[in-house]
């Protein structure tokens, strides 16, 4: 018979959130997962982003350490660190770079499922941080401008609103002439939960300008943008062209507020992540 300290001590064992598997989508065949299995984050997959932060941020990313943790519960957690007034945070971007075309599929599923802060959190707590999940086209390694490039922003959120966006940037085409503030569009979301955030590429009509970028939360989309939208063939070569993929929890900048004395750091100011995957059209 089993003591009670026995049970006790067993159930300190287990993990306090269940790992989940990328789960199958009707259509699609996974391409590329990361389930965040074994001890550490897997440099095969992921490159640790060191440089310094854009946007004014007041972080800096080391190159491993606290910042980016495997749970075990096989889920990576990203968190802000304040240190006597000085932030450090975590970004890793994805070694290889996802497209949707003839070869791979002409329709492209990119999601995470993502926890934001924890249960009862409060915009004073998350004022200043700002976690992301999000795309940056390739052609930024050969020295091609942002926003040129093409980025899109499948999940943001700034200041402990409850408010996740999903947003393209491609220059003037985007409205990134006015603040750099894209084509945006905004849905509530609650914080401490997991939820599954995506972006869906589809290239299927062979008319450049009714080809969609989707954005989607718990698998209900959001906000379709058209070709058309953006108007400027260059610019949406350049969304749908190969990008990389990037988790990170920026500290202030110019989108946020100024973090205050009463933000917080570590977990409760942090980012958790069960998956992330890309799929394409079988």
């Amino acid at each position: 018979m089993y003591s009670l300290f026995t049970i006790a001590s067993l159930a300190a064992l287990l993990p306090t959130a269940l790992a989940i598997a990328a789960p199958q989508v009707p259509g699609f065949t996974a391409s590329w997962v990361e389930d965040f299995a074994g001890s550490e984050v897997n440099t095969g997959n992921w490159e640790y982003w060191t440089l310094t932060p854009t946007n004014g941020e007041l972080e800096t990313y080391p190159l491993s350490g606290v910042n980016c943790q495997i749970t075990a519960s096989q889920t990576l957690t990203i968190t802000p660190e304040n240190t006597n007034g000085q932030w450090t945070s975590c970004r890793i971007e994805t070694n290889q770079a996802f497209v949707a075309n003839a070869t791979n599929g002409l329709k492209m599923l990119v999601q995470a499922s993502l926890k934001i802060g924890e249960p009862g959190v409060t915009p004073t707590q998350l004022q200043g941080i700002w976690p992301a999940f999000w795309s940056l086209g390739q052609g930024v390694k050969n020295n091609v401008p942002w926003p040129a490039c093409g980025e899109i922003d499948t999940f943001e959120n700034v200041d402990g609103i409850p408010t996740g966006f999903g947003t393209l940037h491609c220059g003037n085409a985007c409205l990134d002439n006015h603040n750099s503030e894209g084509i945006t569009a905004g849905v509530p979301f609650d914080y401490g939960t997991f939820h599954t955030w995506a972006h869906e590429v589809d290239l299927t009509n062979t008319d450049w300008t009714a080809q969609t970028i989707t954005f989607l939360l718990d698998g209900t989309p959001y906000r379709d943008i058209q070709g058309s939208d953006v108007g400027d063939l260059a610019a949406w070569t350049a969304l749908t062209g190969p990008m990389m993929v990037t988790l990170n929890v920026a500290v202030g900048g110019a989108w946020p507020k100024a973090p205050s004395a009463s933000t917080a750091s570590g977990a409760t100011a942090g980012m958790e992540v069960q998956y992330v995957a890309v799929y394409h059209t079988n």
